[in-house]
């Protein structure tokens, strides 16, 4: 496991090769199908292009998608994955609903005021996953606790494993499989089947490498979770603007940016210029000034991120009839992300 422990940054840990081929074996398209994956913490992009090879290997027609905010990773994942975000996914424009199949692993950390796994589970799994698709989570197994909650109300037909003998002991990992739910209004019965799965999945949280089967276990003839094919990704593009985007931009013989610039605008008008603003700025419009290129990123060894962080509560309303409906309330905040050494942090407003 040194080889783990050498490559993890930030708290990334890539998958083991060995791992992800038995993860793969109970991952199956339809010959002929079209079919979009996407690695949201894709790091030097192999996980990603090993789970592509095999569904090609499957007959698919695979289209895959990588997001990586570490630039030297994300550079080493665009030689091996054909559509690579060089960014967090905070950052990336992509297309809602439009993704067969999810490997999610994210960084195993503590976050600000809650476990990075449930925050890219909340933020990812929603909007992104389509419904019928399939999530492949890989999480430390004390961290269901944590996750358990949206996954018992958004996923449906959830199956657990460990990581094999080899490598479970190093940082005890698990994958989750699930197919997501289709949005809108559970029944009295699909509640009381997600309250079973969240206590059953606290359960699994506490139980040990001897709760969960292992990966290798040979059950994938019998158990596995057929991808459905998908229409193409329209839309899916970093909204952070890197220098080589501008020079590339500029170059192009089909951008006429530049030459309405010089119309329009004189050298006078591009003096620069300071003005103050006229109230201090709080973290949301720093957080805006840094998404939008106006403050730089890059900050000694800090990576400063603007993010906009989307908060979801749930409850149960009874209406006139005494019919019970589960609604969910989204709320959206920017702020601040730091990306350092000594883990991610988010700013907040004094």
């Amino acid at each position: 496991m040194a080889r783990l422990e050498s490559d993890s940054k930030g708290g990334f840990y890539p998958t083991p090769t060995v791992e992800m081929e038995y993860i793969l074996k109970r991952l199956r398209p339809r010959n002929g199908d079209s079919i979009n994956i996407i690695d949201p913490c894709c790091g030097k992009g192999n996980a990603l292009a090993q789970w592509k090879e095999h569904m090609e290997k499957c007959g698919a027609e695979v289209s895959d998608y990588g997001i990586e905010v570490e630039k030297t990773r994300a550079n080493e994942a665009e030689k091996i994955v054909t559509n690579v975000a060089k960014c967090g996914y905070e950052e990336t424009r992509m297309s809602r609903k439009k993704f067969s199949a999810m490997y999610l692993n994210p960084p195993f950390m503590e976050g600000e005021n809650e476990r990075m796994e449930l925050t890219f589970l909340r933020d990812l799994s929603k909007d992104y996953i389509a419904d019928g698709g399939i999530l492949i989570f890989n999480i430390p197994q004390y961290v269901l606790a944590d996750v358990a909650k949206i996954l018992s109300i958004r996923f449906q037909e959830i199956r657990l494993y460990r990581f094999t003998d080899e490598n479970y002991d190093s940082y005890n990992q698990i994958i989750v499989y699930g197919v997501k739910r289709r949005s809108g209004i559970r029944t009295k019965d699909e509640r009381k089947y997600s309250d079973r799965v969240y206590e059953r999945l606290l359960e699994y949280a506490q139980g040990g490498r001897d709760a969960l089967p292992a990966l290798d276990h040979k059950d994938w003839y019998e158990t596995y979770f057929m991808i459905p094919k998908q229409d193409k990704v329209e839309t899916f593009y970093s909204r952070r603007i890197e220098k080589e985007d501008i020079l590339r931009s500029i170059n192009n013989p089909e951008n006429h940016l530049m030459k309405k610039m010089k119309k329009v605008v004189s050298d006078k008008d591009l003096n620069e210029r300071q003005i103050k603003p006229a109230m201090p700025l709080k973290t949301t419009h720093l957080a805006t000034a840094i998404a939008s290129g106006s403050l730089p990123e890059e900050m000694g060894d800090h990576l400063l991120v603007g993010v906009s962080k989307q908060k979801e509560d749930y409850k149960n309303v009874e209406d006139e009839k005494g019919n019970i409906r589960s609604i969910t309330t989204t709320s959206t905040k920017s702020l601040v992300r730091i990306f350092s050494s000594k883990g991610i942090f988010n700013l907040q407003d004094d």
